[in-house]
This record gives C-alpha cells, sequence and structure tokens, in this order.
C-alpha cells in the first residue's frame, strides 16, 4: 500500500469550480492508493508535476485529468466537463474586477478594424476558446473579454471594435460540487449524477435545481430578434467579425459558441458549446427546427465542435437550410448547411430555453 499523507490546503482565491475539480482528483488518488512516485511510473508526468498540480499551483493539463481517471476507473468525460468549467473559471478570476471599471454601451454599428481573408464558402467548425488537450501547465493566460451591458446599446464616440479583458463567467455547473467526493464509490446518487451530465435538461424556467445552483438567467427573447442580433455582426459582408476564440466584441466571444449566445442574448461573454447545449437549451429533431434554434455539435475537440442559428430551410423538401455561423478562418457567414439531416450525424437540432415564438400577426 503506497503511503498516504494529508493533502495541501489549496492556495486562498482558487476559484471555487477549480477547488471543486482539485478536490475531486485528490480523492481519487487517495481512495486508489496511488502517490505521487506511482503516478509518475504510470503516467507521463513527472512525481514534481503531479505535486505542483494536484496542490494548485499549476494548472493540470486536460490529459492529466484523462489519465487520472484511467487509472481510478472514474468517468472520465464528467471529469472533463469539471476541468473545462475549471479552466474558464481560473481564466475569468485574475480579470473579474478589472472587467466591471470596463462596462461600457456599445452598438451594432461598431465594426471590426479589420477582417480575416475570405476563405472558401464552405462550413468549418466553430467553438470557444479552448485550451488544447496537452497544453503545458504554466501556459500563459489568455485574455478573455470585457463584460458589458445587456442589450446592444449605442456606441461611445472612439470606442474600439474588438475588446479583450476581463471574462465574466457564468458559474453554472457548480452543481458539479455536490458529486467532489471519487467516483470509485459505487451508488445510486453517482449513476444519477452522471446521467444528470449526459441528458439535456427540460424546457422551461421551474425545472428544480440543487439550492444555489441556478444557471444564470437568461431573459426572453423573439425567433425574430433572434435573427436581427445574429445578423447585427454583418454576416458574409465586409464588415463580418473575424473569428477569434480569443477575442471579443461588443462583450462575447467571437467564436461560434460566443456568437450563438450574443444572438440568443445569453450572459456574456457566452457558454461553450457543450454547456449551451446542456444548460440553455433542449433538443428537438432536426425537422422541427424554426426560426432561432440552433444546431449544434458539441462532441468531439475544440477543432470540430460548431454551433450554427437556423435561419429557415431552403425548400420544402427540408434538405438543406440556411444558418447564421462565426466561422473558423472567415468570421460571420450566412451559408447552406447540411449537417444534422443525415442518419447518425453529430449534429443536433436545439431549441433555447429563453426563446418565445413570434406573436400571430
Amino acid at each position: 500500500m503506497s503511503r498516504r499523507r494529508t493533502p495541501t490546503p489549496l492556495p486562498d482565491g482558487t476559484p471555487e469550480a477549480v477547488r471543486i475539480l482539485l478536490t475531486e482528483l485528490r480523492a481519487l488518488k487517495e481512495e486508489s492508493g496511488l502517490d505521487l512516485r506511482a503516478l509518475e511510473r504510470r503516467t507521463h508526468a513527472s512525481r514534481s508535476s503531479w505535486g505542483r498540480w494536484l496542490s494548485g499551483e499549476t494548472w493540470i493539463p486536460a490529459d492529466a485529468v484523462t489519465s487520472l481517471a484511467d487509472l481510478c476507473g472514474a468517468d472520465a468525460r464528467r471529469l472533463s466537463v469539471l476541468w473545462e468549467v475549471a479552466d474558464e473559471a481560473r481564466r475569468s478570476a485574475p480579470a473579474a474586477a478589472e472587467s466591471a471599471s470596463e462596462n461600457r454601451p456599445v452598438s451594432p454599428s461598431e465594426t471590426p478594424a479589420a477582417t480575416a481573408p475570405d476563405e472558401p464558402n464552405h462550413a468549418e467548425s466553430t467553438d470557444r476558446a479552448e485550451p488544447a488537450e496537452h497544453a503545458e501547465p504554466d501556459r500563459a493566460e489568455l485574455v478573455g473579454v470585457p463584460g458589458v451591458g445587456g442589450e446592444l446599446g449605442p456606441a461611445e464616440p472612439g470606442a474600439g471594435e474588438l475588446s479583450g479583458g476581463g471574462r465574466t463567467r457564468s458559474r453554472r455547473l457548480l452543481f458539479l460540487g455536490a458529486v467532489a467526493g471519487c467516483t470509485l464509490v459505487a451508488g445510486s446518487a453517482g449513476v444519477a449524477l452522471g446521467a444528470a451530465l449526459q441528458t439535456p435538461p427540460v424546457a422551461g424556467a421551474a425545472r428544480e435545481r440543487p439550492s444555489g445552483t441556478a444557471r444564470p438567467a437568461a431573459k426572453g427573447i423573439s425567433r425574430h430578434e433572434v435573427l436581427v442580433r445574429a445578423q447585427a455582426w454583418h454576416p458574409h459582408g465586409a464588415k463580418r467579425v473575424p473569428y477569434d476564440q480569443n477575442a471579443g466584441y461588443h462583450g462575447y466571444r467571437t467564436d461560434g459558441s460566443g456568437y450563438a449566445s450574443m444572438a440568443l442574448g445569453l450572459p456574456k461573454p457566452g457558454p461553450n458549446s457543450a454547456l449551451l447545449e446542456a444548460s440553455y437549451c433542449r433538443r428537438i429533431p432536426m425537422a422541427s427546427l424554426l426560426p432561432g434554434d440552433l444546431v449544434i455539435k458539441a462532441s468531439g475537440g475544440a477543432d470540430v465542435r460548431e454551433v450554427l442559428v437556423f435561419e429557415q430551410w431552403t425548400g420544402p423538401d427540408r434538405r438543406a437550410y440556411w444558418a447564421y455561423q462565426q466561422r473558423r478562418g472567415y468570421g460571420t457567414d450566412h451559408l447552406v448547411r447540411r449537417d444534422g439531416l443525415a442518419s447518425g450525424s453529430d449534429h443536433h437540432g436545439c431549441r433555447p430555453l429563453n426563446v418565445q415564438d413570434d406573436p400571430v400577426g
């Protein structure tokens, strides 16, 4: 049996989501009986690296979390979601105070100072600014975007188009703290919580949640308003907003999920594609899509995930559809897509919970 030590306290000021992740990883290590030497022998990381990661001294990379999950027989997918939420929380923490002072109203009339070169009109995947799974733990922090007011407002004179700075991250998945114990312990509660991570939430704002874990409220918005907001980034035009996972425009990330969040009026800078599907939408058949709904591919790596804002079908046969998309290598686009219509596709139709049907007439 390997030697056990009392875990050192995590540093003061550690974001809650990071604390939840590290607490669970440390519990996994203790329950499995692995010490740092054993981790060094059975993974590709050194003993000192594991010590720094688990103590919160440096950020643990995603592949290390996956390795520990495999060693301990834990749910690697759930830990991956925990890691994503914690990674967003740690990025936003240093700039949270700064972002509050940078809030200002802006207008859709503001346009980016430069645009990306045109790319062939084919669909490319988009998603949030996610770190590479094999990134070094001491890599430089990526700057986020400033949190600004809820609606697009009048522009201030001389206001810049693209903004970098502090992020205002939502704390939507803190319910995961309730399962911070070792996932090696089997039981009905663990099964239920694991299923909760994989099942899209039901529609309606009144669904029950654990105390203190409500997702950020999203203001109701009509389908017409969603499309109007989507057009505010000048899709398929000279003034389109360039795609950039690490930049912001009017407070939202300029990637696919950030653009969709802007169109829906969700909290800035916008959830990533996986959390967008899990907490702000419910899956629907592709044939049921209406203007303002989403088509999401949330599986796979950051280079293949994407979010599209559905506009309309190209014809009554529903073999293709028009969509708005913040497209990698190009920027804001308005294009025809067919993804999600074939059997077995990873793209899914999703109905945002805050979208309301337009009044009749």
